[in-house]
């Protein structure tokens, strides 16, 4: 259970939760892979997304439209960082991921707009 998780620090399950916010906020499901099997497939539910999460040591976070258009992948790995800060080890190099790992690293407005997203 997410409560539950001890290979979770602190930081990881920030931003954790920072990543899911904001693929829920734009309209998106996610499904969750943890390296051997999609535990959750197109949910919109925090808890039951955020509950799928740090099982192994690494979790694979795509996300779909409505249409159940996939629109890129989160590479989540546990344990890099216990700031959290090098949780998402990769991403699909898209505008709509991008705009997401920018937004939740806080990169500035601006910063996102000079690079065209």
């Amino acid at each position: 259970m997410w409560e539950e998780v001890e290979i979770m620090t602190l930081g990881e399950r920030y931003m954790a939760g920072k990543l899911i916010d904001a693929i829920l906020e734009k309209g998106f499901s996610a499904s969750v892979n943890d390296g051997e099997e999609w535990t959750v497939k197109r949910s919109v539910d925090k808890k039951l997304i955020l509950s799928a999460l740090a099982t192994t040591g690494e979790d694979y976070v795509r996300l779909y439209d409505k249409d159940g258009q996939s629109h890129g992948t989160f590479v989540l790995i546990w344990g890099n960082d216990p700031d959290g800060t090098e949780l998402i080890a990769d991403h699909a190099d898209n505008r709509i991921c991008n705009r997401i790992w920018q937004e939740i690293m806080g990169y500035p407005i601006e910063d996102q707009l000079e690079i065209g997203l």
